[in-house]
């Protein structure tokens, strides 16, 4: 009798199709847990944020802001220095208050773009998270901070008065910082 050294063609062909079918079952799985995981990761950050707002405030006794004077009460967090350098000469700035951040000829802002690239405090698809400023549900007094993530699809589609209410529209994610800012 010979002895057998190897596999059978009809031993492979099985090994290869088990193979196969556990590939075409767990593959939908593992890309359905990197989403969540994404989105976990996209709350997290955006606490983060959230946090560097509220002990900004805390020390100084203003809010960190990039208000240009204009309607659109909304900023990408991008142009925020402040949480890098006291740029408004405040007493009682004890930043840095985010601990990642990019460089922006020479100076360290929240999230810069080079080479079609961002860079810094992003969310977890590589874009920069949006802060809206404003009077939640229309009010006449007081107002909120709002920080939110375009989610997944890469767009906006949270209308800022729903973000200062904590309403996410579509994929965005929205995280409200607080409630009550002087407007």
């Amino acid at each position: 009798m010979r002895k057998n050294d190897g596999f059978t063609m009809v031993e492979v062909i099985v090994i290869v199709a088990v193979i196969a079918i556990l590939g075409g079952i767990l593959t939908p799985m593992v890309i359905k847990e990197i989403g969540k995981s994404k989105m976990t990761r996209a709350g997290a950050d955006m606490a983060a944020v959230a946090t560097a707002f509220t002990q900004y405030y805390a020390d100084t006794g203003y809010w960190p802001e990039r208000y240009d004077g204009s309607n659109d009460r909304r900023t990408t967090l991008r142009n925020y220095d402040c949480f890098y350098d006291n740029t408004r000469n405040l007493s009682g700035w004890d930043g840095p208050y985010l601990e990642k951040g990019a460089d922006n000829g020479g100076a360290r802002v929240a999230a810069n773009r080079t080479d079609g690239v961002w860079d810094g405090v992003i969310d977890p698809w590589g874009r920069p998270f949006r802060v809206v400023y404003g009077r939640a549900g229309g009010t006449s007094v007081g107002g909120g901070i709002a920080v939110v993530s375009s989610g997944p699809n890469g767009r906006f589609d949270t209308a800022d008065a729903d973000a200062l209410l904590g309403t996410a529209t579509d994929d965005d994610l929205v995280h409200i910082v607080t409630s009550r800012v002087g407007l």
